[in-house]
C-alpha cells in the first residue's frame, strides 16, 4: 500500500509509520464496554433502555477499525499472512465461544423438549460456522417475542463480523497487489452496503437485520476511519499551509476539536440508546446515530476529554476486557431463564442473570481466552481450539439429526404427554378413511373408529376437534357407535373460502355430515369463538346459524362444544425437572376461572342467543373437564393437560371424554 511522504512540520505521530497491531487504547476498551452493558441492560431490562440493541453497531465500528488497522499495518510491513490472520482470530475467538456453546447443549439436555433441544442443535451448528446470521434470516425477527426463547439468538452479529473477517483481508490484499485505491473500495463497497440496507428495510426487514450485504457498511465506517487516521494529514495539509490553523475545529488534530468529537460523540450514542426503538425499522437511518457517533469516539483519539476522563475509567476498561465473554454469556442465560420461567422472568431472576453472566464472563476471560490468546504454541493452540470447535459444530448437528433426542431423561419421559395424538394406529386409520370417501389432499383428513363399517357419530372442525377425539372416540365405542372425525378450518357452511387448503375442504366435509345417512349425531369443535361484534364475527355467526339449521333439518342431532380454555401461559413449563413453579407459570399450573371467564364472556353470550333460536341443538362446555369454582388447570396428577397453551394433550383430551360422559348422562344419554 503505497503511502505518500509526510509534509514537513507534521505531528510526530502522523509521521511515524503505522505498526503492523495498533498500540493499545484503553479508551476503546471502555468503548467495548458502554457497547456490551448497553445491549445487556436492553435485553434485561428493555424500557430501562429502549436503544440498547444498539450496541452492537458500536461493536462492528470498533472492529472495522481495529482489523483493518492491523491488516493495513502489516501490509505496510510486508508482514501480512492469512495463515497469521485466521489463527489470531481462532485464539481470539473459538475459546469462549466452544465454551459457552457447550454450556448451552449441556443445559439444554436436561432442561429442553426435543423439539426445543433440535432447534438449540441447528444453532449451535450455525454458531460454530458463523452463520447464525443466515439461519435466523428466515425465522422470525430479531424483536419478536419467539425470538426471546432462542438461547443463541445473539451470534448473528458474531456471525457478521466473521464473515467480514473471512472476505474482507481477500479483498484488501487484492487491492493492494493490484494497485487500487483502498479508499475508493471502501468508499464503493459501504455506500452500496448503506443503500441496501436503506432500500430493503421495510421490505425485507429480517433480511436486512441479518444479511452482511446490509450490514458491512458499518464495519466498513470502521475500516474507512483506520485509513483516515493514516491518511488524515494530506486532508488537511492544504489548510495548514494556507495558514488556516484557526480553524480549530477543523483541525483533526487540535485538543478543540478532538474535546468536541469526543463529547458529539458521546452525545451522538446515548441519543441512539435513549431515542432508538424496536418498534421502528432498523438499521435504516436510525443506525447513523450509534455508529457516527462511535466513529467520532474513535477519531477524537485517546487524549480527548471524554476518552481520557470517561471511557478510559477503570471499571468501564474492565468491563470492556470481558466484553465479548459477557455478551456470549448473558442472551443464554437471559433466555433459558425465559423459557423455564414461561414467560418474561421476574426482575430479581433477570438480575441474578445478569450478574451470573458477568461472574461468567470475568473467569472465562481470566481462565479460558488469556491463556489461550497468547502466540506462544500458537499452532498447537490453533489445532486443538480448531478440534473443539469441530466436536461443538458435530455435536449440534448431530442433536438435528436425532430429533432433539427423544429418549431423554425426566424431562422428554414427561414431554411425550405434549406431543401430537397421531398414535400408529391413528395413521393407518386415516389413510383408511381418505381412501374410502376419496380424499386426495394433505388437507382432506378423517379418522374413523372402524373404518370397516358406517358412521354413525361425527365430529368435525379444526385442531380443536381433532385434541377430542380420543375421549370422544372411547366414549361413543362404549355406546356401541362408530366414531368419524372430519378436519376442516372453520365447519359452517357458507363460510368465505378463500385461499386457504383447509378451507377449501369444508363445503365437501360439510356436504358429508349432511348427507351421510348413516350419521345421526353431529358434534361441531372449533377454536373459532362466535362473536356478534366485528362484520367477521357478524358474518361467522350466520354462516353457524345457517349451518344448525341444515344440520337440523337433514334430521341430525347437533351437539355445539364450547371449546376449552387457552391458558395464559406455556403449560411445557410445568414439568421442566420435576414441575418447575414460579409466578409466571402458576405454582399450581392453572389459570383463574374467573379470568377464563371474562375472555369467553361475549362468546357465551352470543352462543346463548342462537342456541335459544336452535333449542335442539346441546351444548356440552369442554371447560367443564378442566376447570372447577377457582381455577382451570394445565396440569393433573403430576401429568400435562395441555401440550401447548390452547391444545389438550392425550391425557386432557381423555379427561375431557370423562366430562363429556358424564354429561350425557346428567341429560339422560346412557
Amino acid at each position: 500500500m503505497k503511502i505518500e511522504h509526510l509534509p514537513a512540520g507534521d505531528h510526530p505521530a502522523e509521521r511515524a509509520p503505522a505498526p503492523a497491531h495498533p498500540a493499545y487504547r484503553p479508551d476503546i476498551d471502555g468503548m467495548r464496554a458502554l457497547a456490551v452493558l448497553a445491549v445487556v441492560v436492553y435485553h434485561a431490562f428493555p424500557k430501562a433502555l429502549p436503544g440498547g440493541f444498539a450496541g452492537v453497531d458500536i461493536f462492528f465500528i470498533i472492529s472495522g477499525f481495529l482489523i483493518f488497522s492491523i491488516l493495513m499495518g502489516s501490509l505496510r510491513e510486508g508482514s501480512f499472512s492469512f495463515a497469521d490472520f485466521y489463527a489470531r482470530r481462532v485464539r481470539r475467538i473459538f475459546p469462549a465461544l466452544a465454551l459457552v456453546l457447550s454450556a448451552c447443549i449441556a443445559f439444554g439436555y436436561f432442561a429442553l423438549f426435543p423439539d426445543e433441544f433440535k432447534q438449540l442443535g441447528k444453532h449451535v451448528f450455525g454458531g460454530t460456522a458463523f452463520v447464525s446470521n443466515f439461519f435466523l434470516w428466515n425465522e422470525v425477527g430479531y424483536f419478536d417475542t419467539a425470538a426471546e426463547t432462542k438461547p443463541l439468538l445473539h451470534l448473528w452479529s458474531l456471525g457478521i463480523e466473521e464473515q467480514f473477517y473471512i472476505f474482507w483481508p481477500v479483498i484488501l490484499v487484492w487491492a493492494h497487489k493490484r494497485g487500487k485505491s483502498v479508499a475508493k473500495v471502501l468508499l464503493a463497497l459501504a455506500a452500496l452496503s448503506f443503500l441496501v440496507n436503506i432500500g430493503g428495510l421495510h421490505r425485507y426487514p429480517s433480511a436486512t437485520f441479518y444479511s452482511p450485504a446490509s450490514r458491512v457498511w458499518e464495519l466498513l465506517l470502521g475500516a474507512l476511519l483506520a485509513w483516515l487516521s493514516v491518511h488524515r494529514y494530506t486532508l488537511f495539509a492544504g489548510l495548514r499551509q494556507a495558514g488556516r490553523e484557526d480553524r480549530l475545529l477543523l483541525d483533526p488534530g487540535s485538543a478543540r476539536a478532538r474535546d468536541a468529537r469526543s463529547v458529539l460523540g458521546l452525545a451522538l450514542v446515548a441519543c441512539g440508546y435513549a431515542f432508538l426503538s424496536a418498534k421502528r425499522g432498523f438499521p435504516g437511518w436510525a443506525a447513523l446515530l450509534p455508529t457516527l457517533g462511535a466513529v467520532m469516539l474513535i477519531s477524537a483519539g485517546p487524549r480527548a476529554w471524554v476518552n481520557r476522563v470517561i471511557l478510559s475509567n477503570r471499571v468501564l476498561v474492565w468491563f470492556g476486557l470481558i466484553s465479548y465473554p459477557l455478551y456470549l454469556w448473558h442472551w443464554p442465560l437471559l433466555s433459558f431463564a425465559q423459557i423455564v420461567e414461561s414467560g418474561v422472568p421476574a426482575a430479581k431472576i433477570r438480575a441474578a442473570a445478569v450478574l451470573a453472566a458477568v461472574a461468567l464472563a470475568w473467569l472465562t476471560y481470566r481462565l479460558v481466552e488469556r491463556p489461550l490468546r497468547g502466540a506462544a504454541h500458537g499452532r498447537a493452540k490453533v489445532a486443538a481450539l480448531s478440534l473443539a470447535m469441530i466436536a461443538v459444530a458435530a455435536a449440534g448437528g448431530y442433536l438435528v439429526k436425532r430429533d432433539g433426542l427423544p429418549k431423554r431423561g425426566a424431562v422428554v419421559d414427561n414431554a411425550l404427554q405434549q406431543k401430537d395424538l397421531i398414535l400408529v394406529e391413528d395413521v393407518a386409520n386415516a389413510k383408511a378413511c381418505k381412501e374410502r370417501y376419496g380424499f386426495a389432499s394433505l388437507y382432506e383428513y378423517c379418522l374413523l373408529d372402524d373404518p370397516k363399517k358406517d358412521p354413525t357419530v361425527l365430529l368435525i372442525g379444526d385442531s380443536h376437534a381433532y385434541h377430542l377425539v380420543a375421549g370422544q372416540t372411547r366414549y361413543w365405542r362404549g355406546q356401541g357407535e362408530n366414531l368419524w372425525m372430519l378436519g376442516t378450518r372453520i365447519p359452517f357452511i357458507g363460510v368465505p373460502v378463500g385461499d386457504d387448503p383447509y378451507q377449501k375442504a369444508t363445503p365437501m366435509m360439510m356436504d358429508l355430515a349432511l348427507k351421510t345417512a348413516s350419521v345421526k349425531t353431529v358434534i361441531i369443535s372449533t377454536a373459532q369463538r362466535v362473536e356478534e361484534q366485528s362484520g367477521d364475527g357478524k358474518a361467522r355467526t350466520a354462516a353457524l346459524r345457517e349451518t344448525l339449521r341444515r344440520l337440523l333439518a337433514a334430521g341430525k342431532q347437533v351437539i355445539w362444544a364450547n371449546d376449552v380454555p387457552r391458558l395464559d401461559f406455556e403449560p411445557r413449563a410445568c414439568i421442566r425437572r420435576g414441575a418447575i413453579a414460579s409466578s409466571q407459570t402458576r405454582a399450581d399450573c392453572a389459570m383463574p376461572r374467573q379470568q377464563y371467564e371474562r375472555e369467553v364472556e361475549l362468546h357465551k353470550t352470543t352462543m346463548a342467543a342462537v342456541l335459544r333460536e336452535f333449542p335442539q341443538v346441546r351444548l356440552f362446555d369442554a371447560a367443564s373437564g378442566l376447570c372447577d369454582a377457582q381455577r382451570c388447570k394445565g396440569m393433573a396428577d403430576g401429568v400435562l393437560l395441555y401440550r401447548d397453551n390452547n391444545h389438550l394433550s392425550y391425557r386432557g383430551d381423555l379427561l375431557v371424554g370423562e366430562a363429556f360422559a358424564r354429561w350425557r348422562r346428567e341429560n339422560g344419554a346412557p
